[in-house]
């Protein structure tokens, strides 16, 4: 592998936990409470894989908190 290779997949790895947890807070707000809690958990092991192991878990809470509506309408 090479070294741009490698660092795709790292971007990759640090990416998904954030994108999962906007796509978990938008289904939980949309009242699919089985989708959001099963790509929360999703997002919550790939965060456990990020290094260093706090980054992965603050990822994920900001793109969960990114997905939360903060008022105004929320879309049903």
């Amino acid at each position: 592998m090479t070294e741009l290779t490698l660092l795709l997949l790292r971007l990759a790895l640090w990416l998904l936990p954030g994108v999962l947890g906007l796509l978990a807070a938008r289904a939980w707000v949309a009242g699919r409470s089985r989708v959001g809690l099963g790509l929360l958990l999703g997002g919550l092991l790939l965060a456990l894989l990020v290094r260093p192991l706090p980054l992965g878990l603050v990822i994920l809470a900001l793109g969960a908190l990114a997905g939360w509506p903060l008022g105004g309408r929320v879309p049903r």
